[in-house]
């Protein structure tokens, strides 16, 4: 993958580019494989290349999981965790299909930051970018119906990975949208019946983006 179409790195000189693809390294995940896990040290920042990565939370028993987010190539992983106190990864990562991630060491990451100020600035916007998306989920879930937090998901992975993009399951996908599995699945059927998706397994297409915008108040 080119680090230039990384959102993280996109304002990033030839130079910077150069420096941080030679300190990456390249990680085969199978379907359900484990990136890292919550509690252990954080090691590396993450860069999707190819796959899905589901990022998820543990009850306290152990047993039932939060879906925290769901991210693809383009997307980085860990990008807080290497900034706490206690250096720990918060949340867990699996794939949830053959994937390919790029590991950058924790090390390495900071050295670059200290002598390369362009990739802390590209950073730091990246990281307001985030904290504003995680505001307006806030939005969508106190405020926003469950068909309009489908439909404002459904746009924003069209958006990032373009037509035939890979819907979750739908117990992941409640889990993001704040619902229940129940409604997803009455959504996403209505939403099919009225030919504003297309479903092909768990591959969709939008055929009018517009339309499906349409039902966002």
């Amino acid at each position: 993958m080119d680090l230039k179409q990384v959102p993280l790195f996109r304002d990033l000189n030839p130079e910077d580019l150069k420096a941080l693809e030679g300190e990456a390294r390249a990680r085969r995940l199978k379907r359900g494989e484990v990136l890292f896990l919550e509690g252990e040290p954080v090691h590396s920042l993450f860069v999707v290349e190819k796959g899905l990565i589901k990022v998820y939370k543990l009850d306290p028993e152990g047993r039932k999981q939060v879906v925290l987010h769901v991210e693809g190539p383009g997307r980085v992983l860990a990008e807080v965790a290497l900034f706490l106190d206690r250096p720990t990864y918060p949340a867990s990562a699996e794939a949830l299909e053959e994937s390919q991630v790029l590991a950058i060491p924790k090390e390495r990451f900071f050295q670059l930051l200290e002598v390369r100020p362009q990739l802390a600035r590209s950073l730091i916007r990246y990281l307001a970018r985030r904290q504003e998306r995680l505001l307006h989920l806030l939005d969508r879930l106190v405020f926003h119906e469950v068909r309009e937090r489908l439909c404002e998901f459904l746009l924003e992975r069209l958006a990032e990975e373009g037509q035939g993009f890979r819907l979750p399951t739908n117990s992941e996908l409640a889990a993001l949208l704040g619902t229940v599995p129940e409604a997803v699945s009455r959504n996403l059927g209505e939403l099919y019946r009225r030919g504003l998706i297309r479903l092909a397994g768990r591959r969709v297409e939008v055929p009018d983006p517009e339309a499906l915008r349409a039902l966002i108040r």
